[in-house]
């Protein structure tokens, strides 16, 4: 009994860290130019400011934080699932950022209530969201739809 218990939690140890693994993989992806303030600009998003306030050492206000964490990641993850007709289904990399992106916002709460790096935490979830605003960014420069409204012939 006590080896079965073991081997679980060393399989799911593994299990989360290899996810890890491949989420710090893919938020190393370069990308041609920084699509991400293009769309910070047209959508007003907050995560820039909670990246800046985590790397200042700045103190942050936990409810507004995971408020704006919350908000940004619905208006992003929205814009990647419909804001390109042409690239219909999500690749699987973002398909596994989107899930690991609502763990770490489920795990928030107990990081705050324990203290236990918070900081972070939001800064992680701050990144994710700027590899959210530069896909979908890139995704839109890309598409006859971005091509469209950039031609000032039309």
């Amino acid at each position: 009994m006590i080896l079965s218990v073991l081997v679980l939690v060393v399989s799911s140890a593994l299990f989360f860290f290899y996810i890890q693994a491949f989420c710090e993989k893919v938020l190393r992806r370069e990308f041609s130019r920084a699509y991400f303030q293009d769309v910070v600009q047209a959508i007003q998003l907050e995560y820039p400011s909670l990246l800046d306030a985590t790397a200042s050492k700045a103190s942050l206000n936990y409810s507004d934080a995971h408020l704006a964490l919350e908000c940004d990641f619905v208006t992003l993850s929205y814009l990647l699932e419909n804001g390109d007709r042409t690239r219909r289904p999500l690749p699987r990399r973002e398909k596994v950022l989107l899930l690991y992106f609502r763990f770490l916002l489920f795990c928030l709460p107990f990081r705050h209530a324990f203290k236990l790096r918070e900081k972070e935490a939001v800064s992680k979830l701050a990144t994710i969201l700027q590899y959210f605003a530069n896909s979908a960014g890139e995704s839109l420069s890309i598409s006859p739809l971005g091509n469209a409204q950039a031609d000032p012939r039309s």
